[in-house]
């Protein structure tokens, strides 16, 4: 059920762990450091693992597990943290910007009424304003049925060592989202920024508020300048060709603004109906989208615009919709910050 593999001889260990939503597991990642073993990530919140689980960590050789690091707050990330740290004695780090945000998601009533103000802003109204506004309540009453959330460190800063292990704040993904760099053997675990084939969803929404695409993007930067042999993320398979694949990631970002550029130079719009004139998954139209995905869509289609309206490219008009205001060549170079 969990399978153990040891990418690094006798150093990192890689578990995979299942759960019943895409893409079908997590993983997890067990590092030898200092007199101790530190875990990244703790799964999917599913009883039927917490065993099987923690009869995997013990099973890693001569490993006493000292801390567990939540990469950030999403639950297939932080899901098991609370029945790691009961059986085994771990303390656990979060970053404090997405614990802040964990605890906001127990208050459903104040999350949904956040989550309605933002949607009338985008122009989305009536049903499909209540089909998201379920979503993410939805989210907040999973996170509820979890129960108490106490952290044992919560890091505050851009960067904070946990024994040999580096823990660096790269926010976009989520508010607190951190990966942790392992130095000497140059890797990292970078949980859900950069995965080898899936495009990261970035979106605004009450729980990931500011410009997360600028974010986002001086996080992949961050990364990049390490100089990394290798990252480890939280699905699909290790990234070794780490400066390509960053650069594919931001050259995907770059075209998603050029794309909405157009949109607004051809036809001012509201947020929904850009999202409603983009495609999405497998070229799909976004009405043809399930719900959670209709989510992700205009929440991924609020942070490309807030980004654009952050960069004076475009603008509200009288009646709320947005438009171009500042002619700009749709290219890298413009419109990505340079290190």
């Amino acid at each position: 059920m969990i399978e153990t593999h040891e990418l690094i001889k006798g150093l990192v260990y890689r578990m995979r762990i299942p759960m019943d939503v895409e893409p079908g597991y997590v993983y997890s990642y067990i590092v030898r450091s200092g007199d101790g073993c530190v875990m990244i990530d703790a799964g999917y919140p599913n009883r039927e693992l917490v065993k099987p689980l923690i009869d995997s960590i013990r099973k890693v050789p001569n490993c006493r597990l000292d801390a567990l690091i939540i990469t950030h707050m999403h639950i297939d990330h932080y899901g098991l943290m609370n029945e790691i740290r009961n059986a085994l004695g771990a303390y656990l780090v979060m970053h404090i910007n997405d614990y802040e945000q964990l605890v906001k998601m127990g208050n459903t009533e104040q999350l949904i009424r956040e989550m309605a103000e933002l949607l009338r802003e985008w122009g989305v109204f009536g049903e499909e304003e209540q089909l998201l506004i379920n979503i993410i309540g939805r989210f907040s009453r999973r996170r509820a049925s979890l129960g108490d959330l106490r952290l044992d460190k919560l890091i505050r800063g851009d960067e904070e060592s946990i024994d040999e292990l580096r823990v660096v704040l790269t926010p976009g993904h989520s508010p607190g989202h951190v990966s942790v760099v392992f130095s000497e053997y140059s890797v990292a675990f970078t949980g859900d920024l950069i995965l080898p084939t899936i495009t990261t969803h970035v979106g605004l929404s009450p729980i990931n508020l500011g410009n997360p695409l600028l974010s986002y993007i001086k996080s992949l930067m961050r990364i990049r300048s390490m100089k990394l042999k290798c990252v480890h993320p939280g699905h699909e398979h290790e990234v070794c060709n780490v400066d390509d694949r960053i650069g594919e990631l931001i050259s995907h970002r770059v075209s998603r603004l050029c794309e909405v550029i157009e949109i607004l130079s051809n036809k001012p719009s509201t947020v929904f109906e850009i999202a409603s004139t983009l495609r999405w998954m497998d070229n799909r139209e976004y009405s043809l989208l399930d719900p959670m995905n209709k989510y992700l869509a205009i929440t991924e289609t609020a942070s490309l615009v807030k980004y654009l309206e952050e960069l004076d490219v475009i603008g509200r008009n009288y009646d709320g919709r947005y438009e171009v205001i500042r002619g700009i060549e749709c290219s890298q170079q413009l419109l990505i910050p340079q290190q």
